[in-house]
């Protein structure tokens, strides 16, 4: 991303980084944003971020909303300006919610704003672009089993 913010028109497209360890780096996770086209401009005359990034590593809550207060202060703001047709990208679905009530709180949230949720990776299959009123039920989940699969791996490295 460049360190300025280019004057050009802003393309509606947002980046939502979580940095955990159950998921993939930050520097990936931007990486994918950028390919996907999230780039760095301003909205009107407001100079917000079209990156947000929360970092919670060595986190554990069952509150995530709570400790994800960069992604809370992003959805407050799209609540007020009501971005109709932009759209927000998670890298997999986990990075959407760390379970699937949490993913849903997220997904219905953007939706509200009249936002698009997109999955970069959906089970290895490439990408998925979820509008208001699309079935979620496979995304959540996946959400359930990268979770689950995310927790099995943190127990077998503790032995």
């Amino acid at each position: 991303m460049k360190d300025s913010k280019e004057a050009d028109r802003f393309n509606g497209k947002w980046g939502v980084i979580t940095v955990n360890e159950r998921l993939p780096s930050r520097g990936e996770q931007i990486a994918r944003a950028r390919a996907w086209g999230v780039t760095e401009s301003m909205l009107g005359r407001r100079d917000i971020s079209a990156l947000i990034i929360d970092d919670v590593t060595g986190k554990r809550t069952t509150n995530w909303p709570g400790l994800l207060a960069a992604r809370a202060s992003f959805l407050d703001t799209m609540g007020a300006i009501l971005p109709a047709g932009d759209q927000v990208f998670f890298a997999t679905p986990l990075c959407v919610g760390f379970s699937p009530s949490h993913a849903r709180q997220t997904i219905e949230r953007l939706w509200s704003c009249g936002m698009m949720v997109y999955v970069h990776t959906v089970r290895g299959n490439g990408s998925a672009l979820y509008a208001e009123g699309d079935d979620i039920t496979d995304l959540l989940e996946m959400v359930a089993a990268e979770q689950n699969a995310a927790n099995v791996r943190k127990s077998r490295n503790k032995s």
